[in-house]
């Protein structure tokens, strides 16, 4: 039964306004807080958040005047909106009352509050102008952190409250700026010292003119006079060096530029820009090595302090037009002061390493200039190291550098490695290795398998995944009666929206009562993994819903997952001992033992239970049929098998290698009826009747399939004609690709002087033929991806996002067709969002590992993630070069090809390539004949018209073609001889045509 004043505050929660309960909680006693901190927890938990509700407003409140720290810090209790404005049109005296509750309760964790609210709410911290005036009052204690990120912020809360000097507001805000002292000498300065939204923070003035940033207002604060100009010019210097973020940086660059610092503020500072240049960020470096361009040769400019940090400079990668800037000032640097050679001859060379061939040029050059010196300044042992430490590097060295250094050269510049050469060709055939180095070691207890659960509900870990589900078909019925209070943690770390504030009965209520939709793969063992939990009812697997919608649409192959996870769920239903699942992989990566699958084969035959026919499609999917040891043992083992069928099929996939042998006669093309009827039993989900393939006798003629496109990737198979006319059946899924050219025209209405704005760009396109057509038959894992639309093609993002590893581990023999929807998802053009740069670096590490040769889908995404924009996507792209040419994997003359044709389109620019190349050249015979062979496949796809910095392109081609004194081919020679009419090419390409013609091929 409710007391009194529990009864009133639930009067005022309902109808009276924040003015009385404010003079309610005034007056509330001390014996009462418990009670109404109680009741305003419990009408909480029926209130969302992020509505503007004026009951919200009267709880949060009470909860502000009653909550102890544990409540007050938890996940649920925010600011409502209407206590974020702080204008005359949005208060409504909301934070006039929020100060009385706070300064009237004073809660003791009302700055660590505070703190969360700014790092929960990212950009929209607690407003500036409340947080000074609780700070005037007493009742909050300053901190610079949270005073930082409200300051930031000062733009952006005018900007969302509006204003009425849309004409004039820069002035208007000026002239509040100016006469806030504490904030011009307290707060302001903050911006410098944490990492804020002062970056994004703007108030955007549409037709009155440009947009008001503080980029706008801090000049003109220095120029007036209200901030000063000295101590905000050396405080951007410091800044810079701290690890902020990268638009943050790029905030504080431009802050310094706008203040337009003289040569002698910059000389006066020349300390704290050199200490820049141990700045990570090639952004930070670059603009530091800019501003001192033109103090080299001043003569208060000490070049002592900046000595060890351009030896480290000229040692990075990272750096382009910074590195040719620091080379130009060492050049001065020399010029002035001559006692400076030694020390500067030692840093040079390190610059001979770089990927950059100009650069490496222009180092040589000047080291040239100190060896070569009529009066060297240098000693004989000076002189003897340098040329040491220039040996060290002579075989990075581009044709042009290495002739510059010629004399200096242990080996003369000529001279090529005639006994080290070695020709690179990809694999004929891949055998995985099957030992017990490479053995999965399966889940030991029920304690790794409750471990494993956090890891295989939040991240796409397949290895991980599948021994999770293993374990849970085994352990099972070791699992302790408690064991759903122990996934608990697991649960709310994943549900955390559904479960969050709840009890235990409500937290069971809404675990019995979630459906999962399976964007993700994610979604799968999830909903496994709810139905072995108390209250569960029904299937849970076979209800996830893999209906999509037009932004985000569920993989096809996840249909394959659903029915295989759907098997399981029956099977732990069935009773305590469950039969392990077919296609549970036995090596890394995602590779299943022939003698593992026969043996478990065998396992549902001595349990009279039939196998199910997903589970089987990925298990022939996955076995290493061409492990000729392993395949041999399960042929011995197959006698024993009684289903003749499957055994035939089975011993046809592990016979010995060779061409494929005849396949046995299957079931003629379906008929109309026979097509309607399969396809309304694929929508239909799992369990309602009916099956998604039916028994394994009708999915025999699919599982065929499968078998013959898993041993035979490339092969044509005459007898899978009559199955089916579709893409991956009877022949392989070869789309090609090409490029359109696109224009779009944006309509701006409000720019009178360009109405209109026109842009045009190259796409990449992946032609779907009759696309929407249903595979006959999902188990056809090699079809599913054929003829998805290519419109929506960026829908099937999000399935990727969180499961591309998985769903690569479905298809370890033959990832193709994958790839090929990779490509089409991924590549539409060449600028990536962070999406797909995550999906691509996901999929570049699985090339890493050893396996099949790439074939044409794999071989253009390796080229189109060699020259996209992402630089760190191009390096690990460079690293999947090089183990490809370490595993044999690598077709050198297709990936040239691709990439011939990429840059021909002008889908990117050839320094992009170049520069990776630079990076992989001089690494040893092997690799660099691979790369000889890739540009020679690569430079007759470009136009008579050549790109733009072809020379570069050309240089590195000179180059290997001296180490690995290949031929020049008749193709190359015939564009050679065309660009030799360009003023930029007719060096290199007359130089590469006068070769002599003797030479290996």
């Amino acid at each position: 039964m409710k007391n009194a004043v529990v009864e009133q505050f639930d009067e005022l929660v309902n109808k009276g306004t924040l003015a009385d309960m404010v003079a309610f909680l005034k007056q509330l006693p001390k014996t009462e807080v418990l009670a109404v901190r109680a009741r305003t927890k419990q009408l909480l938990r029926t209130i969302n958040w992020w509505q503007s509700d004026p009951v919200l407003d009267r709880l949060f409140l009470a909860g502000l005047a009653t909550y102890s720290k544990a409540e007050a810090l938890t996940r649920n209790f925010a600011l409502p909106p209407n206590f974020g404005y702080y204008n005359a049109r949005h208060q409504l005296g909301h934070q006039q009352l929020f100060k009385e509750v706070v300064l009237h309760s004073r809660p003791t964790w009302l700055l660590a509050w505070l703190q969360r609210e700014a790092r929960q709410q990212g950009n929209q911290p607690p407003p500036y102008r409340l947080l000074g005036e609780l700070l005037d009052a007493g009742g909050l204690e300053h901190d610079a952190w949270l005073f930082a990120q409200s300051t930031a912020n000062w733009l952006s809360r005018y900007n969302r409250d509006g204003n009425s000097h849309a004409r004039e507001f820069e002035v208007h805000l000026l002239r509040q700026l100016q006469a806030d002292t504490t904030l011009l000498t307290r707060d302001l300065p903050l911006l410098l010292d944490f990492d804020t939204p002062v970056d994004s923070a703007t108030i955007y003035r549409g037709k009155h003119g440009a947009d008001i940033t503080w980029l706008t207002l801090l000049p003109a604060l220095v120029e007036s006079g209200h901030l000063d100009r000295a101590e905000w010019l050396t405080r951007t210097l410091l800044a810079l060096r701290r690890d902020f973020r990268r638009p943050l940086l790029t905030w504080l660059k431009n802050l310094f530029l706008s203040l337009k610092p003289t040569p002698e503020e910059r000389l006066a500072r020349q300390s704290e820009l050199v200490e820049l240049l141990a700045h990570p960020l090639p952004l930070v470096v670059n603009f530091a090595l800019e501003q001192l361009k033109d103090l080299w040769s001043n003569s208060g400019f000490a070049a002592g302090p900046l000595l060890p940090y351009a030896e480290a400079l000229l040692a990075r990668h990272d750096l382009k037009t910074g590195l040719r800037t620091l080379l130009s000032g060492l050049e001065k640097l020399l010029k002035r002061d001559p006692t400076l050679t030694a020390p500067l001859a030692i840093a040079l060379t390190t610059a001979l390493a770089t990927p950059d061939a100009t650069a490496q040029e222009r180092a040589a050059k000047l080291l040239a200039g100190i060896l070569g010196a009529k009066k060297s300044v240098l000693t004989l042992t000076e002189v003897e190291d340098v040329q040491a430490s220039v040996a060290l590097y002579a075989d990075l060295l581009p044709a042009a550098a290495r002739a510059t250094l010629a004399p200096w050269l242990a080996v003369p510049a000529a001279t090529g490695p005639q006994d080290t050469a070695e020709t690179y060709a990809p694999q004929a055939a891949f055998q995985p290795e099957l030992t017990a180095d490479t053995a999965i070691a399966p889940v030991a207890d029920y304690h790794e398998w409750l471990f494993l659960t956090g890891t295989v509900l939040t991240r796409d870990t397949p290895t991980d995944r599948e021994r999770w589900l293993e374990g849970l078909l085994r352990l099972r019925p070791q699992f302790p009666v408690d064991f759903a209070h122990q996934l608990l943690p697991y649960l709310h770390q994943v549900l955390s929206w559904h479960l969050d504030g709840k009890n235990e009965t409500q937290v069971w209520q809404q675990l019995a009562a979630y459906q999962t939709a399976a964007n993700s793969p994610l979604s799968l063992p999830l909903a496994l993994l709810a139905s072995q939990l108390p209250g569960s009812v029904g299937q849970r697997v076979a209800r996830v819903s893999l209906a999509g919608s037009d932004h985000a649409k569920p993989d096809p192959l996840l249909r394959l997952e659903r029915q295989r996870l759907a098997f399981a769920e029956r099977q732990l239903a069935a009773g305590p001992t469950a039969l392990p699942l077919l296609s549970t992989p036995t090596h890394v990566p995602h590779w299943l033992a022939p003698t593992i699958l026969v043996q478990r084969l065998l396992a549902y035959q001595a349990a009279g239970q039939e196998p199910d026919s997903a589970d089987l499609s990925i298990a022939l999917a996955r076995c290493a049929c061409h492990a000729p040891t392993e395949a041999a043992a399960a042929r011995a083992l197959l006698p024993q098998l009684d289903h003749t069928a499957l055994r035939e099929l089975v011993d046809w996939f592990l016979a010995p290698a060779g061409s494929p042998q005849p396949l046995p006669e299957l079931a003629q093309r379906q008929s109309v009826g026979q097509v309607l009827g399969g396809l309304l039993r694929r929508l239909l989900p799992i369990g309602v009747g009916n099956s998604s393939s039916g028994p394994l006798t009708e999915a025999l003629p699919w599982l065929w399939a499968v078998a013959a496109r898993t041993r035979y990737p490339e092969a044509t198979f005459e007898e899978l004609r009559p199955l089916a006319d579709y893409p991956g059946v009877a022949a392989p899924w070869q789309p090609g690709w090409h490029f359109e050219p696109v224009t779009h025209v944006y309509q701006q209405r409000w720019n009178k002087q360009q109405p209109t704005r026109t842009e045009s760009w190259t796409e990449l396109r992946v032609p779907t033929e009759h696309p929407g057509q249903q595979p006959p038959s999902p188990l056809l894992l090699y079809s599913l991806h054929a003829r998805l639309h290519q419109k929506g093609s960026r829908s099937y993002l999000w399935s990727l996002v969180g499961g591309v590893n998985f769903l690569l581990s479905l298809v370890p023999a033959h990832p193709g067709p994958l790839h090929w929807h990779l490509v089409r998802t991924l590549y539409k053009t060449n600028d990536t969002y962070s999406e797909e740069r995550n999906v691509q670096q996901q999929v570049l590490h699985t090339l890493l590992l050893p396996g099949p040769a790439f074939a044409e889908p794999t071989t253009l995404l390796l080229a189109l993630a060699l020259v996209q924009a992402d630089a760190p996507g191009r390096a690990l792209a460079l690293e999947v070069l090089l183990a490809a040419i370490e595993h044999s994997r690598l077709a050198p003359y297709a990936l040239g090809r691709a990439l011939g044709r990429l840059l021909a389109a002008s889908f990117a620019p050839v320094p992009r390539l170049t520069d990776n190349l630079a990076q992989a050249r001089a690494l040893g015979a092997r690799p660099d004949d691979a790369l000889c062979q890739l540009l020679e496949a690569l430079l007759p796809e470009l136009p008579a018209t050549p790109p733009r910095q072809t020379a570069k392109l050309l240089a590195t081609y000179a180059d290997l073609v001296a180490r690995t004194r290949r031929v020049v081919p008749a193709a190359v020679q015939a564009r050679l001889s065309e660009w030799s009419a360009s003023a930029a090419l007719k060096k290199a390409a007359t130089e590469l045509l006068g070769r002599s013609p003797a030479g290996r091929i």
